[in-house]
């Protein structure tokens, strides 16, 4: 009996522990339901959902169409040996530096982020910086580099 009421004097405790922190942060707007902070104000975090992961097919298709940019995270040295076709170079380390690519990529169009494979991640983390920094319908291309080059669809070198 004595384990019973102990127990629930403890459930007892821990709901009210929750509703009372739950209405503390919703008040004062920390927390859970406090505003994201971003280190760059000046632009609007994209309306929508965030990055989606794609298939080869789905990434060939969208290729074909026109209906996508296709970004390579990958360092410029890989990018200079060889990128899909018309692919734009944002390495995720220089992505703080990049502006001018950054900012020449097209609202209207999706965004297709890719890395040499599905091993590699950061075509992950530099989807995620741009649609902090208010681009949407960014896609992830996990099959990247590698899977595009071993179906041969199109590619091309930069001039060193």
């Amino acid at each position: 009996m004595k384990y019973e009421e102990a127990a629930r004097e403890t459930f007892v405790i821990l709901c009210a522990a929750v509703v009372l922190g739950f209405s503390y942060t919703a008040f004062a707007g920390k927390g859970f339901f406090g505003k994201p902070s971003s280190g760059d104000t000046t632009r609007v975090a994209a309306k929508g959902p965030g990055p989606v992961p794609i298939t080869l097919a789905e990434a060939k298709s969208m290729f074909d169409a026109g209906s996508a940019v296709f970004v390579d995270s990958r360092h410029f040295f890989d990018f200079r040996r060889g990128h899909i076709k018309s692919a734009i170079s944002i390495p995720l380390n220089e992505f703080e530096t990049k502006h001018e690519a950054v900012d020449s990529l097209p609202k209207d169009k999706a965004i297709i982020v890719y890395c040499d494979a599905s091993e590699c991640n950061s075509s992950i983390e530099l989807a995620a910086k741009l649609y902090e920094n208010g681009f949407g319908g960014i896609r992830i291309f996990f099959g990247g580099w590698q899977e595009w080059t071993t179906n041969k669809f199109p590619t091309e070198t930069s001039p060193r």
